[in-house]
């Protein structure tokens, strides 16, 4: 079973792999975090076992999904140094419970039909209760490339930030009290400053299958949720990522420089302007260059 379910994670990896290159994402990311208990509660250091019970369901005929998200969800969570329990009897400090639902959206075309994604993620504390909830969803869009509505609509959640971020938003909200895009400003950080990876739990007793093949996705989708996390600052008008900006310009994905560059003309930052004109005239990647002799043309006004 084991096998057999590694082997499937890695066929949907390959597949989405395919159509990544293809898709369009649009900046918003479709998510809204509600806090269920008082700040006050925050931060509870010592909260670092939890289960998790995950329902999933697909309005597809077969009923059968294309990726284990209960098992992605705990691969996430390990990642970041939880321990995970196998079993609800089992003491621990956390649960994690909610749903991963595949809905039928707008039809395409004859028999084609688009895919509603969305994941709704409570934590709540043994003794403290139910602390916070993450609500995800995303939709197919049609692309010029013709790429399948359902691999769109995965493809977009995969890299929602809210979701591809997901243990490690419960890492930093449980144990340092890190609101949401302050763990974001820290995973950007960290890709271009060179942090330690997370830590991986030690623990030999539960290894989600698949584990290896979603660390890969992970990896893989880094780039693109790198994007979509900045434009989620741009969309909240959160300016705390401005300073950090400059660093991103670092990132090895050329398309997450353009978006940083944009970034510095969605926030009228008149500042950047010599590092802009430094850009257009040195930057490696075309992209870069003409991202950045838009921005300028943004920026004073005038036409590229």
């Amino acid at each position: 079973m084991k096998t057999q379910t590694r082997t499937h994670t890695r066929w949907v990896l390959a597949v989405v792999m395919m159509c990544m290159v293809c898709v369009i994402v649009s900046d918003r990311a479709l998510a809204n975090v509600e806090y269920l208990a008082g700040l006050d509660v925050f931060p509870i250091r010592t909260a670092n076992t939890i289960y998790v019970d995950v329902q999933v369901s697909t309005w597809k005929t077969r009923g059968r999904l294309l990726w284990d998200a209960p098992a992605d969800i705990r691969a996430k969570l390990i990642a970041v140094g939880f321990e995970i329990v196998r079993e609800k009897t089992e003491p621990h400090a956390l649960t994690l419970t909610g749903s991963y639902e595949e809905t039928r959206g707008r039809q395409f075309g004859i028999n084609r039909y688009g895919t509603v994604l969305s994941g709704t993620f409570r934590i709540e504390h043994h003794e403290k209760g139910p602390l916070f909830e993450i609500t995800i969803q995303e939709k197919a869009t049609l692309t010029p490339s013709g790429t399948l509505p359902y691999l769109d609509s995965l493809h977009k959640f995969l890299t929602n930030p809210y979701y591809h971020y997901l243990g490690e938003i419960i890492d930093g909200q449980v144990h340092r009290s890190q609101d949401v895009h302050r763990v974001f400003l820290k995973e950007l950080r960290a890709k271009v400053t060179h942090d330690a990876a997370p830590r991986v739990s030690d623990n030999p007793d539960w290894i989600p299958e698949g584990i290896h093949s979603m660390q890969q996705a992970h990896t893989l989708y880094e780039p693109v949720a790198a994007r979509r996390t900045i434009g989620e600052f741009v969309q909240a008008e959160d300016d705390r990522i401005v300073d950090l900006l400059p660093d991103l310009l670092k990132h090895p994905d050329v398309y997450v420089k353009v978006r940083s560059v944009q970034a510095f003309g969605d926030f009228g930052v008149s500042e950047a302007l010599p590092l802009l004109r430094d850009l257009e005239k040195n930057a490696k990647e075309v992209e870069v260059r003409n991202a950045a002799s838009a921005t300028i043309a943004r920026l004073t006004g005038t036409s590229p």
